[in-house]
């Protein structure tokens, strides 16, 4: 009995939850219960066909229908709830003041809630459709009494808790409705956008990016009670996979990356950016770095509140056939939600060097910048650095060390100090990494310069280890509303024999200020 209590408690708080906050963010508007209630008619015969219909769909796909139907309908809900978002966000303070006059409402806002029923319905399709496959084993195992009075349980306690919910939306104040509601649904986009990214993973579409990134099941177990109203509510995940995190960060800051442009520029701009963002994925290869010696990239110290996105990489030759063409390819999206912190999550392709070699998807890597000082507080500007990388095949590694930068009149500096050791099956020595980037203020969209990479690579003889230095070209041009597009570009020259002869090194990087 409690197994089907739990069940449908579950998916009915997941769908009840979605529907409260779209209540109590609309209450007043005219015939959005017509809406809801057309939404949840249609959501429960949508749930009752696709469980009839659960075996056929499972056969399409090559074994992967139901994976690939339920992704579809978690990214149709996600842009559905995201595009409802932005719009509240934009007219929801004049919708507060109409409220107080009901019955006076403009036309722009009627007409919006018929999205309401298209939200409402694929919560409760999703939903209710996994509550009856699930219930529907319970049956088949013989505990059919006992599903019955269990679901009827569940129903029960989904359905008090929701009231209860409504009821404390309902004592806050019209204006803070908004605000809040747009940071629950915002959070339950990203819990939809991670769970059918896991989806894809399951019907092999996509890679997993490594598996438990983190793993919190110990402390809060994602089957207990806490945990499931917590993964209801803002996409709570004990043990996520690295396409996980990804889509959920991805979503997140997207979305709030829509509000503010739509308040500042309007809807009928807000399409700039998500198409800006489309072409920078689109144009990113498809494939990453198979170690620290070949991430070649000088970290910078300053952080500043901004959502940026990155894709970069390098080719390199050699006159050895062997040791030729090898590539790297990243591509990496950041927030800093504090002046002091930013975190990156960036996926990571890689070609080995030598003939008959192919582009293939290497690892998923999380890295972690802490600004330790303001900047030209002291002599030095400082900041720790901390990346964990989970790889497609092979070890997995740690990176960390200091991070720190320098003006001196039209010159600047920035220098790593970094450790890097492997974990896990085929671990090498801890290895350590040394950079240096020195570049002449010319012009802010033009500042030459070069840089100097070595990697020691775990080796105790020089001429085993890493060391490329050459020129390079940097620079940062300002778009719009504090937006910048930086770049750098780089030629390397390899000067011990285990580097490769020549380098080509870039980096894109579009800048959102927050």
């Amino acid at each position: 009995m409690y197994a089907a209590a739990l069940i449908v408690f579950r998916e009915l708080l997941e769908a009840a939850l979605i529907v409260t906050i779209l209540m109590a963010a609309t209450r007043g508007v005219p015939r959005r219960g017509f809406w809801i209630v057309f939404g949840i008619a249609g959501g429960l015969m949508g749930a009752g066909a696709v469980a009839a219909l659960t075996s056929a769909i499972s056969s399409l796909f090559e074994g992967s229908g139901q994976e690939i139907v339920n992704a579809a309908i978690l990214f149709t809900a996600v842009l559905l709830i995201g595009w409802h978002v932005v719009w509240m966000n934009v007219h929801g303070r004049r919708m507060a003041a109409e409220m107080r006059a009901a019955g006076h409402r403009v036309a722009e806002g009627e007409k919006h809630m018929s999205a309401l029923a298209i939200v409402v319905g694929l919560a409760v399709m999703r939903e209710g459709s996994e509550v009856v496959l699930m219930l529907q084993g319970l049956w088949t195992s013989g505990a059919a009494n006992d599903m019955v009075s269990g679901a009827a349980l569940g129903v029960a306690a989904g359905l008090l808790v929701s009231c209860l919910m409504y009821l404390g939306f309902l004592a806050l104040p019209v204006a803070r409705i908004f605000a809040l509601t747009n940071i629950l649904l915002v959070l339950i986009a990203s819990g939809m956008a991670a769970r059918g990214a896991n989806f894809l993973t399951q019907a092999g579409l996509v890679p997993s990016f490594g598996n438990n990134v983190w793993n919190t099941d110990n402390l809060l177990p994602e089957q207990s009670i806490i945990g499931q109203i917590l993964a209801a509510l803002i996409g709570y995940i004990a043990r996520p996979s690295g396409i996980e995190v990804t889509f959920y960060v991805l979503t997140a800051a997207i979305i709030f990356l829509l509000m503010k442009k739509a308040k500042s520029h309007g809807l009928k701009n807000v399409v700039a950016a998500p198409a800006l963002l489309l072409t920078f994925l689109i144009a990113a290869p498809h494939s990453a770095s198979a170690g620290p010696a070949e991430s070649l990239e000088v970290l910078s110290p300053y952080v500043s509140q901004e959502l940026e996105l990155e894709q970069q990489g390098y080719v390199a030759h050699d006159r050895n056939t062997n040791a030729n063409n090898a590539q790297d390819y990243t591509t990496e999206i950041g927030i800093s939600p504090t002046p002091y912190y930013r975190v990156e999550f960036e996926g990571e392709f890689a070609r080995d060097p030598g003939p008959d070699q192919n582009l293939l998807y290497d690892s998923f890597n999380i890295e972690n910048t802490f600004m330790l000082t303001e900047p030209g507080e002291y002599w030095l500007d400082t900041g720790l650095f901390y990346e964990m990388d989970f790889a497609r095949v092979g070890p997995n590694n740690v990176i960390f060390g200091l991070l720190g930068a320098k003006e001196i009149g039209p010159f600047a500096e920035t220098f790593n100090l970094l450790a890097h050791k492997d974990y896990g099956p085929g671990q090498t020595p801890t290895g350590f990494i040394y950079s240096d980037q020195v570049r002449y203020h010319y012009l802010a969209a033009l500042e030459p310069g070069f840089e100097l990479y070595g990697d020691t690579t775990g080796k105790d003889r020089f001429a085993d280890q890493q060391l490329a230095i050459g020129p390079g070209i940097f620079g940062k041009i300002y778009t719009f509303n504090g937006q910048a597009l930086k770049y750098e570009l780089a030629y390397l020259v390899g000067t011990t024999p285990a580097t490769s002869d020549g380098a080509v090194r870039w980096k894109l990087e579009y800048e959102f200020a927050l």
